[in-house]
């Protein structure tokens, strides 16, 4: 069976256990992070590490093994399961919690890392555009503690997977309670018009003046993806026009090209949204991001 990284111990998978009283089991209180490992090697860990800190600050998730721990831990489960390619997971909970009359509330957190073999997007996904849904009975909440974070909570996110697999669509499109897009869900969206790349802002990049003036909302659900980020450096280092601003389903739907991002899949061009088709995709911004990002 394949090993994993525990707590700081290496053990077999079907060995590996956690309390059932862990938060991570009781109420979701975790975050993660998925990655890729390519060539035996892991891609941009350090952003994903970044990332994963930044989100267990906020949410009050303790993560106490340092950076170089974890580098070395992921590292030593690909070369246990002798992976080349891999599909790989951060996960950290809040453990177990007690009261200490002395400190008040004390968690002991649980961070496991694992990995499976890599399992690449059907190939015809790249070459006419993947099929999504476009989702409007739900909506995100940009209010919520959890909104530009990758927890454990992904019930929602599951069921409208499930939803868009029946109606023939492999991703579905989130809008917030302003209906305005926000994500995928897995995965960060782009659009492409008269040859600017557009995307909705962060949190963070809602700081800036002139991305606030552009965004007719306050708060943001989209994650700061990893490969979102290199989908933005890429396009900037090209000379292409990035912008980014609140997008509606009209932006959507009057886009010359759409396309997805996550660690798994890359640069994903969609051909339809619904029975909404993009003729020539994936377009020619779209080919350039992917062979960039590549």
């Amino acid at each position: 069976m394949p090993d994993v990284w525990l707590n700081g111990q290496f053990t077999d998978e079907i060995e590996a256990s956690v309390s059932i009283r862990d938060t991570g089991f009781l109420h979701a209180a975790g975050v993660f992070t998925t990655l890729r490992g390519a060539g035996r090697k892991l891609v941009r860990i350090e952003a994903h590490l970044k990332r994963l800190r930044e989100s267990c600050d906020a949410l009050f998730v303790p993560l106490l093994p340092k950076d170089e721990i974890l580098t070395e831990a992921a590292t030593e489960v690909l070369k246990r399961n002798a992976l080349v390619d891999a599909r790989m997971r951060i996960t950290v909970t809040r453990g177990t919690t007690h009261q200490d009359p002395i400190h008040g509330l004390h968690a002991e957190p649980t961070v496991l890392i694992s990995a499976t073999p890599f399992e690449p997007y059907p190939a015809e996904f790249y070459t006419a555009g993947m099929t999504v849904l476009a989702l409007d009975r739900h909506k995100l909440n940009p209010y919520d503690p959890q909104a530009g974070h990758k927890t454990l909570d992904y019930f929602s996110r599951l069921t409208a997977l499930r939803e868009a697999a029946r109606r023939g669509a492999a991703e579905a499109l989130w809008f917030n309670v302003h209906n305005y897009l926000q994500c995928g869900c897995i995965s960060n969206v782009f659009l492409v018009n008269d040859g600017v790349l557009m995307t909705p802002p962060t949190n963070e990049e809602l700081r800036d003046p002139n991305v606030e003036e552009r965004t007719p909302y306050p708060k943001s659900n989209v994650l700061p993806g990893i490969t979102r980020a290199a989908v933005l450096d890429a396009a900037k280092a090209a000379g292409i026009n990035v912008l980014l601003r609140g997008l509606s389903i009209n932006d959507v739907l009057g886009a010359d090209e759409v396309l997805l991002t996550n660690s798994i899949m890359g640069v994903m061009p969609v051909g339809r949204v619904e029975q909404h088709s993009y003729d020539g995709a994936p377009g020619a911004i779209t080919h350039q991001l992917i062979e960039a990002v590549r």
